[in-house]
């Protein structure tokens, strides 16, 4: 007779889950996966569908949203086979390679996101003359994205060569780099040298930009200039800002504790694990939301991309 703690799971799961859990798990994860797709294909085909949107700024979305699709299409449906079955069915091999791939396109949206932000605080926060030497063209828009896929691949790539290692991981459902003490050194320059450092980066330009921005507004409303088009723009700008921040809290914020308790030992329940990792792929669903739709241009090319006739299909709003 089975024991009770046995009653309701799928025999034949390797994690013991119920077909309910795992009906749960699959479909949410197909949702993430293609709304994550479509998302960041519509970013895509509504900024080369019009050359107005072709600006520098947009040039660094794209990318994001190249990023976010190339997930969605590498590595989303792996994660999805593997959560339905419960473990990995593919070769030692491919897993290895699987974790590289998830690993460049999650180093290479990280450091996308940092690069919006500096773009924007340099906007801001330092004199025009600085911004346009730093980002002077479109061209060099183009030279730091390909930087970042360079530097992405680079980090990511050592474990095919001997530093650290990557694994299946069971309540993940993915590949990806092991968290053992033998590998811990590619972990703390990863995570720690990497992703918590442009984390760092990242909140440290929002909140210049914020204060800037607040400076601004008390100065104008000091001279009586509170109808002006700048005020309008910065409370656009201080929205967005404001929900990049908490977003990627939300998201990234678990991952990295998880991490470093795992790297420490320490016991962490694999529902909670499998949870924070939809959350960091759901970091690709709610990108084209953050950088896109909050974007004014965007948005109307957005409801353009999605009009038909007089019908508007889909709407975000006045």
């Amino acid at each position: 007779m089975a024991n009770n703690s046995q009653i309701g799971s799928s025999s034949h799961d390797p994690l013991g889950r119920s077909h309910s859990e795992i009906g749960l798990v699959v479909a949410l994860s197909i949702l993430i996966s293609l709304t994550s797709f479509l998302g960041n294909f519509l970013v895509v085909y509504v900024i080369h569908r019009d050359s107005r949107l072709k600006s520098l700024t947009n040039i660094f979305i794209q990318n994001l949203a190249l990023t976010d699709i190339a997930m969605a299409l590498l590595v989303m449906p792996y994660w999805v086979i593997s959560l339905y079955t419960g473990t990995w069915i593919f070769s030692e091999r491919w897993c290895e390679i699987q974790g590289v791939i998830q690993t460049t396109l999650g180093t290479a949206s990280i450091l996308t996101m940092g690069l919006i932000a500096f773009n924007r605080y340099f906007r801001v926060v330092k004199p025009e003359q600085l911004y346009s030497r730093l980002f002077p063209s479109k061209k060099m828009a183009l030279v730091y994205c390909a930087f970042i896929w360079i530097a992405s691949v680079l980090l990511a790539t050592p474990p095919l060569y001997g530093w650290g290692k990557m694994v299946y991981i069971p309540s993940y459902g993915a590949c990806t780099f092991n968290r053992k003490v033998e590998d811990i050194s590619y972990v703390i320059i990863l995570m720690n040298g990497v992703h918590n450092t442009t984390t760092a980066a990242i909140f440290y330009c929002y909140y210049k930009i914020y204060k800037t921005l607040k400076e601004s507004r008390q100065n104008l409303n000091a001279h009586g200039a509170t109808s002006s088009e700048r005020p309008r723009t910065d409370i656009r700008v201080l929205k967005t800002s404001f929900t990049v921040v908490c977003v990627f809290l939300i998201l990234w914020g678990p991952v990295t504790v998880v991490v470093m308790m795992e790297s420490a030992e320490y016991f962490v329940p694999r529902e909670f694990s499998t949870a924070v990792f939809f959350l960091v792929f759901t970091t690709s669903l709610v990108n084209p939301i953050i950088y896109g739709v909050m974007n004014p241009q965007l948005r109307t090319a957005f409801k353009g991309a999605l009009s038909f006739g007089r019908v508007s299909f889909f709407s975000f709003g006045p």
